[in-house]
């Protein structure tokens, strides 16, 4: 959740983590998935829908089965009983003698070896991936986007598969046309390239840029059709291009159409951004309207056989790629890290649409534009343009990635940038700014809201807008601490390695998802006036907080010096480093 800047004269926006992990939420429901609207091209193509999308969830269902089976104030318990888990088995961290001497790829985009008995990790950079081959190490051009083929050296048939080349097999020979691999010759193939229009902060961060640029559309689904028929399906690679079949007669109803949509391993959607089909000031959750649609961008075949270009313009809702863009990324990182998918998750952007909290996530689950998402998350339409802020969206996907390898403190309530808040939602929080810049790979945070646009600076905590307000000693662990201050923390204990791998791992860690944590801390409740909380109510439900989390890293083997340089335990927050609470 996006907070407040400030004095009331600012939107003040509630907490998300007011709404997530409940089972006793609203579940929306669109009645039947053949009764989902599809528009434009889409409903030319149901069929292939209903294989793609379509796809068993395990439903929350009735309150009481949740009640049932969990304890009132066990969120993971219901999480793990009313949710959708992933199926992949996450990775696990092994001693120094089990790594083999060439060391190993911990997932895509990690490299581990063992140094004088102790084990090394190290993050590739982007554009790179991790191979084995000769031996572990990071090789620029070997990163690889989910769903693309190709043709080896070698002449075989290859696959990314978890974001890393994999065989497939091929017994009529690999050919290679515009940017993919077929097994066999494909026929005729079009091959072009999708682009759309993005406004980014101007040079001061006062404002958006007066003019937008054009970039890549990197990791969209392409499909291709014959009238109502679906001929090819791809994605479009690091540099936006695509490859894919059409009819060796184009026709005038012929169409290629690309989708702000993503697969998983296997071959389902699993993330999308897409149209509410609502108007005007909507609550949180909104049943989606009869027209609700996955934002895509239909051209013509035979238009592009003459011009190959895919150009999505700001009045076409090019700020929906920029945020599948966002998602796209979330996801696969996180993948990348915990080798495991997180939850299905829809985003919600309707241009003129705008939501009760603001921007918010929540794992609701709800069934729409033909698929039942595990989660949802609401951004805002409005004049402030908010969706072209990256850090702002990546900010709610860190929500996304504490639900689906994590547990939430769901500590609601609001919250002003600047003023010290409860330690439960200043950990949620504070990790979901951190997860955005190590994302984006910036320390730079920006958003613009009613009317203004603000920024901080993670690295140097230097807000243009707000006075940054620092912990004490002697106050302890829990005390009242600004989310901002917690995700500068978690920068620098980010950049004080060559991997951010252990932090990644100490949020799946048993001891910050196995209630009552260690640190003892319980939820609160309050509201606010000028700025203050008032009305704080103290409750017995136990959630984890930063000190939780930096438990779980040392205990982890987190260097204590650098915890020490990143916490200032004698002129800021007072964690102990030298007795970590491990389980």
């Amino acid at each position: 959740m996006r907070a407040s800047r400030g004095p009331p004269r600012f939107l003040l926006l509630l907490s998300s983590k007011e709404r997530v992990l409940s089972c006793r939420a609203p579940v929306t429901s669109v009645a039947d998935v053949e009764d989902v609207p599809l528009v434009g091209f889409e409903s030319a193509v149901r069929a292939w829908a209903l294989v793609v999308w379509s796809v068993g969830l395990l439903a929350c269902g009735a309150g009481a089965l949740c009640d049932s089976a969990c304890e009132p104030s066990d969120e993971a318990c219901r999480l793990s009983a009313c949710g959708v888990l992933p199926e992949e088995s996450p990775r696990m961290r092994i001693a120094c003698d089990a790594l083999p001497p060439e060391g190993r790829c911990l997932g895509p985009r990690v490299v581990e070896h063992c140094v004088d008995g102790q084990l090394q990790q190290r993050d590739c950079a982007m554009g790179e991936a991790c191979v084995e081959s000769g031996g572990a190490r990071c090789e620029a051009a070997a990163a690889c986007v989910e769903g693309m083929s190709r043709c080896s050296d070698a002449g075989a048939l290859e696959r990314c598969a978890e974001g890393r080349w994999a065989s497939a097999a091929c017994d009529a020979g690999c050919v290679v046309e515009g940017n993919r691999g077929f097994c066999g010759a494909p026929g005729r193939t079009l091959s072009g390239v999708a682009r759309y229009a993005r406004r980014l902060p101007d040079a001061s961060f006062r404002d958006w840029a007066p003019e937008a640029e054009w970039v890549s559309a990197r990791g969209f689904l392409v499909a291709s059709f014959q009238g109502g028929t679906l001929v090819d399906l791809a994605v479009t690679d690091g540099s936006g291009r695509f490859t894919v079949r059409v009819a060796r007669e184009v026709g005038a109803e012929d169409a290629v159409v690309v989708y702000a949509a993503g697969q998983g391993q296997t071959g389902l959607v699993e993330y999308a951004v897409a149209d509410p089909g609502l108007s005007g000031a909507q609550g949180v959750p909104a049943t989606p309207g009869a027209s609700a649609r996955i934002w895509s961008w239909s051209r013509s075949t035979r238009a592009l056989l003459d011009s190959p270009v895919v150009a999505i313009e700001e009045s076409e809702g090019s700020g929906a790629a920029a945020v599948f863009e966002a998602v796209s990324a979330a996801w696969h990182g996180t993948r990348e890290r915990y080798g495991s998918t997180g939850l299905p998750l829809v985003a919600w952007l309707g241009f003129g649409t705008t939501w009760s909290c603001g921007a918010c996530f929540a794992p609701w689950q709800v069934t729409a534009v033909g698929r039942r998402w595990s989660a949802q998350l609401w951004l805002p339409g409005d004049s402030d343009a908010a969706w072209w802020s990256e850090a702002m969206v990546l900010h709610e996907l860190g929500h996304w990635a504490m639900a689906s390898h994590g547990t939430s403190p769901s500590e609601g309530g609001p919250h002003f940038l600047g003023v010290p808040t409860f330690p439960g939602q200043a950990w949620s929080e504070g990790w979901a700014t951190w997860f955005s810049s190590d994302t984006r790979g910036s320390p730079r945070y920006y958003d613009r809201q009613g009317g203004t646009m603000f920024w901080l600076d993670l690295e140097t905590r230097s807000p243009e807008m707000i006075a940054w307000s620092r912990p004490r000693p002697e106050d302890g662990l829990l005390q009242p601490i600004e989310e901002n201050e917690v995700a500068a923390i978690l920068y620098r204990l980010g950049t004080s390695t060559p991997s951010r791998q252990l932090l990644y791992e100490s949020l799946a860690a048993p001891a910050m998802n196995l209630a009552p944590w260690a640190r003892g801390y319980r939820k609160h409740t309050w509201r606010m006036e000028e700025g203050t909380p008032v009305d704080v109510a103290a409750t017995l439900e136990a959630a984890p907080c930063l000190a939780d989390f930096l438990d779980a890293l040392m205990c982890g083997g987190f260097p204590r010096e650098l915890m020490d340089a990143a916490t200032e335990p004698a002129v800021a927050y007072p964690y102990p480093s030298h007795a970590p609470l491990c389980r």
